[in-house]
């Protein structure tokens, strides 16, 4: 049995599949804020957070700020706090106030990479994506392993470029191009598709037209067009399936392989539209009722109905 000390916790490793689980018994006494009242990340009287690491400024104070996570993960855990705003949503908001909230993303992580194996960024939306507080909010946490899932990309990624000398992530992306059925949002910088394979209904990938490995390395004009197309479908999906709950999660590469030629970093935004049941559990294999290019012409509808 393997067992490594992790912040107030012990991270453990299976013997069989050598996946690590977090027992992290203080995440129990998280709140759970639904209401404005009381919200302790709204500016004001009520406001409660831990100690600031950074900050956006803005004409009136601030427009994102980070603090340390107080029910955190690990010593390198922080909640990007995106708008003083409490009914602030990327779907709704301007391009360029998602922009700074990726922003936000690129910096902390910067930050949390010291000492850190892999550095995760999520956003939850909605109860079924596990929120504890409805404020607008994401999280940025330095991790001391590397997951399976990570490990296991890297190893296909690199085997894929020793064996063509090509990154498998660009050519994923000239696969979905030249098929087209699973585009969902393009522009001259960023795509937004429907992966073949999901791993659940209506799951959507977003990524620049020419991958790089690191996303906290990628230029402003990039975070913009990016912010752009994730406002876009969040809107869509919004509209197309009444507001559901979703994670948004950064895949990028582990420390250490910032520049590595074999990686593509990008966006995944899984909506949580069903339950993962006993096939899933017992097997590891998602289950998806509705094919992607249904799900990618669905929304493609509704952009196109946004724009008219």
């Amino acid at each position: 049995m393997t067992v490594k000390p992790w912040h107030g916790g012990e991270l453990r490793r299976d013997a069989e599949t050598h996946g690590w689980s977090i027992l992290a018994a203080g995440r129990a006494a998280r709140p759970h804020v639904p209401a404005r009242t009381g919200c302790p990340l709204c500016p004001g009287p009520g406001e409660d957070t831990p100690a600031e690491t950074w900050r956006l400024a803005g004409d009136d104070g601030w427009r994102v700020r980070a603090v340390h996570n107080r029910y955190a993960l690990s010593d390198r855990h922080e909640v990007v706090i995106e708008s003083p705003r409490h009914d602030w949503d990327p779907a709704t908001a301007a391009v360029s106030e998602v922009a700074d909230v990726l922003t936000a993303w690129q910096v902390r992580h910067r930050a949390l990479r010291a000492d850190a194996a892999q550095v995760a960024v999520f956003r939850n939306y909605g109860t079924a994506a596990g929120i504890s507080l409805s404020h607008p909010h994401s999280q940025v946490a330095g991790l001391p392993v590397l997951s399976p899932a990570t490990r296991r990309g890297l190893e296909i990624a690199r085997e894929h470029h020793a064996t063509t000398g090509r990154c498998l992530a660009n050519d994923e992306l000239k696969a979905e191009l030249t098929t087209g059925t699973r585009i969902v949002y393009a522009d001259e910088h960023v795509i937004a598709y429907t992966p073949f394979a999901p791993t659940a209904d209506c799951e959507l990938r977003l990524t620049l037209r020419e991958p790089r490995a690191d996303f906290a390395a990628a230029p402003r004009h990039s975070v913009e067009e990016l912010a752009r197309c994730l406002r876009a479908v969040l809107a869509a999906l919004r509209a197309e399936f009444d507001d559901p709950a979703y994670n948004l999660v950064v895949h990028t590469a582990p420390t250490g392989f910032e520049d590595a030629p074999f990686l593509g970093w990008g966006l995944q935004l899984v909506p949580r539209l069903a339950i993962a049941a006993g096939l899933e559990l017992a097997t590891g294999i998602p289950v998806v009722t509705v094919a992607p290019e249904r799900s990618a012409a669905r929304l493609r509808n509704r952009l196109a109905a946004a724009a008219v």
